[in-house]
Protein backbone atom coordinates (compact mmCIF):
# COMPACT_ATOMS: atom_id res chain seq x y z
CA UNK A 1 0.00 0.00 0.00
CA UNK A 2 2.71 2.54 0.76
CA UNK A 3 4.47 1.56 -3.06
CA UNK A 4 0.75 2.84 -4.13
CA UNK A 5 0.50 5.74 -2.05
CA UNK A 6 4.29 6.58 -2.85
CA UNK A 7 3.97 6.19 -6.31
CA UNK A 8 0.88 8.31 -7.05
CA UNK A 9 2.45 11.22 -4.79
CA UNK A 10 0.23 10.31 -1.54
CA UNK A 11 -2.83 10.53 -3.16
CA UNK A 12 -3.96 6.96 -3.81
CA UNK A 13 -5.06 5.55 -7.46
CA UNK A 14 -8.18 6.76 -9.28
CA UNK A 15 -9.81 3.57 -10.17
CA UNK A 16 -9.56 0.02 -9.53
CA UNK A 17 -10.88 -2.98 -10.59
CA UNK A 18 -10.69 -6.13 -8.75
CA UNK A 19 -11.64 -9.38 -10.04
CA UNK A 20 -10.11 -11.26 -7.11
CA UNK A 21 -12.63 -10.27 -4.23
CA UNK A 22 -10.38 -11.35 -0.78
CA UNK A 23 -8.11 -8.24 -1.92
CA UNK A 24 -10.42 -5.55 -1.69
CA UNK A 25 -9.60 -4.10 1.62
CA UNK A 26 -6.28 -3.82 -0.08
CA UNK A 27 -8.13 -2.40 -3.14
CA UNK A 28 -9.99 0.65 -0.53
CA UNK A 29 -6.74 1.34 0.74
CA UNK A 30 -5.15 1.76 -1.77
CA UNK A 31 -7.66 3.92 -3.38
CA UNK A 32 -7.81 7.55 -3.19
CA UNK A 33 -10.43 9.96 -1.80
CA UNK A 34 -13.50 9.74 -3.80
CA UNK A 35 -12.13 7.13 -6.23
CA UNK A 36 -13.89 4.26 -7.49
CA UNK A 37 -13.05 0.53 -7.39
CA UNK A 38 -15.16 -1.74 -9.12
CA UNK A 39 -15.42 -5.11 -8.09
CA UNK A 40 -15.95 -7.42 -10.79
CA UNK A 41 -15.87 -10.95 -9.11
CA UNK A 42 -14.61 -13.48 -6.11
CA UNK A 43 -11.69 -14.86 -8.24
CA UNK A 44 -9.68 -15.81 -4.86
CA UNK A 45 -12.66 -17.34 -3.69
CA UNK A 46 -12.20 -16.66 -0.12
CA UNK A 47 -15.82 -15.42 2.06
CA UNK A 48 -15.55 -12.08 1.55
CA UNK A 49 -16.00 -9.63 4.56
CA UNK A 50 -14.83 -5.68 4.16
CA UNK A 51 -15.38 -2.80 6.60
CA UNK A 52 -17.03 -0.40 4.29
CA UNK A 53 -17.18 2.34 6.91
CA UNK A 54 -13.85 3.76 6.13
CA UNK A 55 -14.41 4.24 2.22
CA UNK A 56 -17.95 5.53 3.14
CA UNK A 57 -15.35 8.45 5.28
CA UNK A 58 -13.43 8.81 2.21
CA UNK A 59 -16.52 9.27 -0.02
CA UNK A 60 -15.29 6.36 -2.03
CA UNK A 61 -17.46 4.98 -4.43
CA UNK A 62 -18.01 0.78 -5.01
CA UNK A 63 -19.59 -0.90 -7.71
CA UNK A 64 -20.26 -4.32 -7.96
CA UNK A 65 -20.64 -6.21 -11.49
CA UNK A 66 -22.30 -9.88 -10.84
CA UNK A 67 -20.67 -11.23 -14.92
CA UNK A 68 -24.09 -13.78 -14.74
CA UNK A 69 -26.38 -11.35 -15.07
CA UNK A 70 -24.48 -9.01 -17.55
CA UNK A 71 -23.68 -11.86 -19.78
CA UNK A 72 -27.47 -12.94 -19.68
CA UNK A 73 -27.91 -9.39 -22.16
CA UNK A 74 -28.62 -9.97 -25.93
CA UNK A 75 -26.20 -7.58 -26.86
CA UNK A 76 -23.66 -8.84 -24.41
CA UNK A 77 -23.75 -12.34 -26.03
CA UNK A 78 -23.56 -10.96 -29.04
CA UNK A 79 -20.46 -9.07 -28.56
CA UNK A 80 -18.66 -12.21 -26.78
CA UNK A 81 -19.78 -13.88 -30.03
CA UNK A 82 -18.18 -11.73 -32.09
CA UNK A 83 -15.30 -11.77 -30.42
CA UNK A 84 -14.44 -15.09 -29.95
CA UNK A 85 -15.04 -15.67 -34.03
CA UNK A 86 -12.44 -12.92 -34.60
CA UNK A 87 -10.44 -14.91 -32.49
CA UNK A 88 -10.87 -18.40 -34.17
CA UNK A 89 -10.60 -16.46 -37.62
CA UNK A 90 -7.45 -15.05 -36.49
CA UNK A 91 -8.56 -11.34 -36.62
CA UNK A 92 -8.10 -10.64 -32.83
CA UNK A 93 -5.31 -12.05 -31.11
CA UNK A 94 -4.16 -12.30 -27.42
CA UNK A 95 -0.76 -11.50 -26.82
CA UNK A 96 1.21 -13.71 -24.76
CA UNK A 97 3.73 -12.37 -22.73
CA UNK A 98 5.18 -15.86 -21.25
CA UNK A 99 4.54 -19.91 -21.24
CA UNK A 100 5.51 -22.20 -18.22
CA UNK A 101 4.88 -25.81 -18.06
CA UNK A 102 1.79 -26.33 -15.99
CA UNK A 103 4.72 -28.17 -13.29
CA UNK A 104 5.68 -24.71 -12.72
CA UNK A 105 2.82 -22.93 -11.77
CA UNK A 106 4.31 -21.34 -8.59
CA UNK A 107 7.25 -19.69 -10.78
CA UNK A 108 3.84 -18.58 -13.24
CA UNK A 109 2.71 -17.34 -10.28
CA UNK A 110 5.61 -15.47 -9.12
CA UNK A 111 6.38 -13.30 -12.29
CA UNK A 112 2.56 -12.54 -12.13
CA UNK A 113 3.29 -10.91 -8.88
CA UNK A 114 6.12 -8.99 -9.92
CA UNK A 115 3.84 -7.17 -12.14
CA UNK A 116 6.17 -7.31 -15.07
CA UNK A 117 3.78 -9.04 -17.67
CA UNK A 118 2.75 -7.32 -20.87
CA UNK A 119 0.59 -9.78 -21.99
CA UNK A 120 -1.59 -13.26 -20.86
CA UNK A 121 0.84 -16.16 -19.03
CA UNK A 122 0.02 -19.62 -19.99
CA UNK A 123 0.65 -22.71 -18.23
CA UNK A 124 0.70 -25.94 -20.49
CA UNK A 125 -0.11 -29.05 -19.62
Amino acid sequence: MDVVRDLTGGRGVDLIVDPVGSTLATSLAALRDEGVLVSVGNAGGEALTVDFWPAVQRNQTVIGVFMRTVLSRAAVRQTIDMMLADVAKGSLTVPIDRRFPLAEAGAAHRYAEDNKVLGRIVLIP
